[in-house]
């Protein structure tokens, strides 16, 4: 009986104890509250979304700010083109009369000069044409020798007539005036070579030696490729106003040209149901062809000014949301969350998501380093005390 007495007595002083010790403690809190300075509790405490990093922590993920400010961007619309041969600087060598290929001189790819040979032919309407400028330059030349008493004014005339006539026709044969001139020397007649009128490149040349061809077929093709023309299909539900001062750049293997919208059809394919808009291209140092697949991209200005930031700035909130880091103070960011819109080469345009959190002008966001001012903020949430 003494030893229950005993240990009841006991209990009954740790508990006293206890609840001395817990008040004494309060009264330490509440005394320390007390005399701590006005407004001192909530001034080192950042905002609920915030980071605060120093400058060695900035240094070393290599942070960097930009300032952002409402502007008008330029939209690209997307459409496919196809290089062709500037038609204006583009030469189509054909034979004007039946005519063989005797010889070739230019070859596929070779840059030719004006004047330079390209093929020479036989032609059996030639050779006789050479036959009867020949009889008639001689006429021309004897009669010339005589004097006018000898001659009447009406044979003098027909003489001169006819040669005129026989190199009229020579010249419109395809012979050039320099072998008219030295016609005379040669042995065998009908033989007769084709020129470049321009430089260029030679594009095509689908054709063997001794191969015949018809007035008019074409032998080569010659292009100066310094300057190229852009097919570019654009579809019929294709509503933005396009014409010769709209922007527009071309893309071909990762490198875009300027380029210029020069003519626009007003009629649909048939076939694909698109309508065309040629473009022109400077390609000064030959890395275009006729022929290649490029992407156009024609440049509009948004309605009104809008703000943009770079893909890097854009990360994924805990509860996946879009959000951008804006510095409230030097040192401190505050996760902003935002609607990502649509996305202009490697920047994004965006918009406020809160109504309470808008992204004001002058603003200055991170632009580099986000991903990292990201994870600090997720390791910030996390309390493993559950406090």
């Amino acid at each position: 009986m003494n030893k229950r007495i005993f240990s009841y007595a006991a209990g009954l002083l740790l508990i006293s104890l206890r609840v001395d010790a817990g008040l004494s403690a309060d009264q330490d809190h509440n005394h320390t509250e007390q005399h701590r300075p006005a407004g001192a509790a909530h001034a080192a405490q950042p905002h609920a979304q915030s980071v605060l990093l120093n400058q060695a922590q900035q240094a070393k993920i290599n942070l960097k700010l930009e300032t952002i400010q409402p502007a008008y961007e330029r939209m690209p619309l997307y459409a496919p083109g196809e290089l062709k041969a500037n038609s204006y600087t583009s030469y189509v060598v054909t034979p004007r009369i039946d005519s063989v290929i005797e010889r070739r001189h230019a070859v596929l790819g070779q840059i030719v000069e004006p004047g330079d040979k390209l093929v020479t032919l036989f032609s059996q309407d030639m050779a006789q044409a050479q036959a009867d400028y020949l009889i008639a330059a001689s006429q021309w030349q004897r009669f010339a020798k005589l004097t006018d008493t000898s001659l009447s004014e009406n044979q003098q005339v027909e003489a001169k007539a006819r040669f005129k006539a026989t190199q009229g026709k020579l010249f419109a044969m395809g012979m050039s005036p320099s072998d008219v001139s030295q016609l005379q020397e040669t042995q065998s007649l009908g033989i007769y070579t084709l020129t470049a009128k321009r430089g260029g490149i030679v594009l095509a040349d689908n054709f063997a030696q001794g191969q015949r061809f018809e007035p008019s077929e074409a032998i080569m093709k010659l292009a100066d490729e310094s300057s190229l023309w852009v097919e570019v299909r654009l579809a019929a539900t294709q509503q933005s106003p396009i014409d010769t001062s709209t922007p527009v750049e071309i893309e071909h293997n990762l490198r875009r040209y300027p380029a210029k919208v020069i003519q626009q059809g007003h009629t649909l394919d048939p076939l694909t149901r698109t309508r065309v808009v040629r473009l022109e291209v400077d390609n000064p140092d030959d890395t275009l062809h006729a022929g290649m697949f490029v992407s156009a991209y024609f440049m509009f200005n948004t309605a009104k000014a809008v703000i943009a930031v770079p893909e890097s700035a854009l990360v994924r909130g805990a509860d996946g949301q879009w959000q951008i880091f804006v510095e409230h103070e030097a040192g401190e960011f505050i996760a902003t969350p935002v609607l990502r819109n649509k996305q202009i080469g490697d920047r994004v345009i965006i918009e406020s998501a809160l109504s309470s959190q808008m992204i004001e002008s002058g603003a200055r966001v991170v632009v580099e380093g986000a991903f990292f001012v990201a994870s600090e903020l997720a390791k910030s949430g996390f309390d493993p005390h559950n406090h």
